[in-house]
C-alpha cells in the first residue's frame, strides 16, 4: 500500500508540475505577442521593414560585410554601436570601435548573440530586441526601463 501511494503522490505531483509551466508559458506567450505587437506598431509608424527571426528578434541588414569572416558565440567581436529606446532615447553609444574589454559574444545579450551571427566583417544591422532578449523586466535601473525595446544599430568592425 506504501508503494501505491508514493506512485499516485508522485503522479499528482508531475502533474501539477506540467500545470503550472502551462500557465506559465501561456503568460509568456502573451508577453511575447503584446512586445511583437510593440515592435510591429513601431516599424509600421516609421515606415520601416524587419525580418523577424524564430527568436522573436526583428533585424533589418544594412550592409552584409565581406561574406567571409562571421561571428561566432566564442568570437569577440569588436563594434561599433548605438542603443536606443523607442521613444527616440539614446540609452548607449560606442563613439568609436570597442570589444567591450574583450568580452565573448555568448556574454552580450541575447538579442547580439543572435543578431550579429547574421552579419559578417564589416557589416551593419540594425536591430529590434523585445525585453526577453534584452534587459528583461528588471531593464538598467537609470538606463533602460524595465521591460523595454531596444534598437540596436551595429557594426562589425573585427572578430579574433
Amino acid at each position: 500500500m506504501n508503494t501505491a501511494v508514493k506512485i499516485i503522490s508522485a503522479c499528482l505531483i508531475v502533474l501539477l508540475m506540467a500545470c503550472t509551466k502551462k500557465e506559465g508559458s501561456l503568460q509568456m506567450d502573451v508577453a511575447d505577442v503584446r512586445m511583437e505587437n510593440v515592435i510591429l506598431s513601431y516599424l509600421s509608424a516609421h515606415n520601416e521593414t524587419a525580418i523577424k527571426d524564430a527568436s522573436g528578434l526583428y533585424y533589418k541588414i544594412l550592409e552584409a560585410g565581406d561574406s567571409v569572416h562571421f561571428v561566432k558565440a566564442s568570437s569577440i567581436p569588436t563594434v561599433i554601436y548605438s542603443n536606443q529606446l523607442l521613444n527616440g532615447e539614446t540609452v548607449g553609444s560606442s563613439f568609436g570601435p570597442t570589444d567591450f574589454d574583450q568580452r565573448e559574444l555568448k556574454n552580450h545579450i541575447p538579442g547580439w548573440q543572435i543578431g550579429l551571427q547574421k552579419i559578417s566583417k564589416g557589416g551593419k544591422i540594425r536591430l529590434y530586441i523585445p525585453p526577453a532578449l534584452a534587459y528583461g523586466s528588471t531593464g538598467i535601473p537609470g538606463i533602460i526601463p524595465a521591460n523595454a525595446v531596444l534598437i540596436s544599430d551595429v557594426e562589425l568592425v573585427n572578430i579574433r
